[in-house]
């Protein structure tokens, strides 16, 4: 089955789910610059793969971008970005992982969205400034 929603309605329902679900500010759309903490939905690669059932079903994966700080990494900055990512157990109310689990259909506008992987974790490039997080690679299913 298609997709019914747009690209940009994805990136809006994903940024909605983690906000509420965690307390960080997510920006569904880029932005020339940030202020940390902040989260940002960018497009992954491959964006779209075609074609992923038997059924014609499309899947999207999407890029969440955490911005924890732009100042050198300390150990107050880094516990900040491990709760994000909400790794081990009771991982608390900040884990990105735990709030997909809670609406895995993002309020109802997709079939399925799971965390599939960290990447990229310590200093990274936003927008051609510096900063400390990660990117969380996420793949999302048509209804």
């Amino acid at each position: 089955m298609p997709f019914t929603a747009d690209i940009d309605s994805l990136r809006n329902a994903l940024a909605t789910t983690v906000t509420s679900g965690t307390g960080l500010r997510v920006l569904p759309d880029a932005y020339g610059q940030v202020s940390p903490p902040v989260g940002v939905v960018l497009p992954g690669d491959p964006l779209i793969i075609f074609g992923a059932t038997m059924d014609g079903a499309v899947t999207v994966n999407l890029r969440l971008i955490i911005i924890i700080s732009s100042a050198a990494p300390d150990e107050k900055v880094q516990r900040a970005l491990d709760a994000y990512l909400g790794i081990g157990h009771g991982a608390g109310p900040n884990s990105i992982p735990e709030a997909l689990q809670m609406d895995p259909t993002l309020g109802g506008v997709v079939h399925f969205a799971i965390p599939v992987s960290v990447s990229n974790y310590g200093r990274i490039t936003y927008a051609g400034e510096e900063y400390f997080g990660a990117r969380v690679n996420i793949q999302i299913g048509s209804i």
